[in-house]
């Protein structure tokens, strides 16, 4: 719904946007607080950057965890765990220096949570979870090259599930940079 929102403000509006760069990297976050579902670190993430205007950008990006097997012994069967999630967040510059940008987050995060049983049991079945959240952060991006930026983002989701995800990686500028600086 809050996708949907930021989506028609920005329809609406004249402000114009574009995206400039495309990256990925590691993804390094909190284990979810539930007694039942051991998922966690590491995972990989893929994400766009949508520059609106001078101080404000967006940041649409899905990330996927590593699945984790737990096995149970009463009564006897295995639960595989997958967790994925996608958010849209909207990045305001709070200052530049040379080549280092700091920014300020906020935005929704959508997570999913998939377990799979494999077991003789007909009482344990598979669930999927959809979890809405809102997540606040900052991060910072420094220019490596001339098309190639390093970032690094630090995230708190508030949901259901609570965590705490530490994103780094690249950006690569596919219409080429203009300058070596912000």
């Amino acid at each position: 719904m809050a996708c949907f929102i930021l989506l028609l403000i920005f329809s609406f509006s004249r402000l114009h946007g574009q995206f400039n760069r495309f990256g990925g990297g590691l993804t390094f976050n909190s284990p979810i607080n539930s007694p039942d579902i051991t998922i966690g670190n590491p995972g990989i993430h893929l994400r766009g950057v949508m520059e609106i205007n001078e101080k404000f950008f967006v940041i649409p990006s899905v990330t996927f965890q590593i699945p984790k097997t737990k096995t149970y012994s009463d009564p006897y069967g295995e639960k595989m765990t997958f967790l994925g999630s996608l958010d849209a967040d909207i990045n305001y510059k709070l200052t530049t220096e040379k080549q280092l940008l700091f920014y300020a987050l906020a935005g929704a995060n959508f997570t999913n949570i998939y377990e799979s049983w494999n077991t003789e049991d007909p009482d344990f079945e598979n669930e999927y979870e959809f979890l809405p959240g809102l997540g606040i952060g900052t991060g910072i991006e420094m220019i490596v090259e001339r098309d190639l930026n390093a970032y690094a983002q630090v995230k708190y989701i508030i949901g259901k599930y609570q965590q705490l995800i530490i994103f780094i990686g690249v950006h690569y500028y596919f219409g080429g940079r203009k300058y070596r600086t912000w």
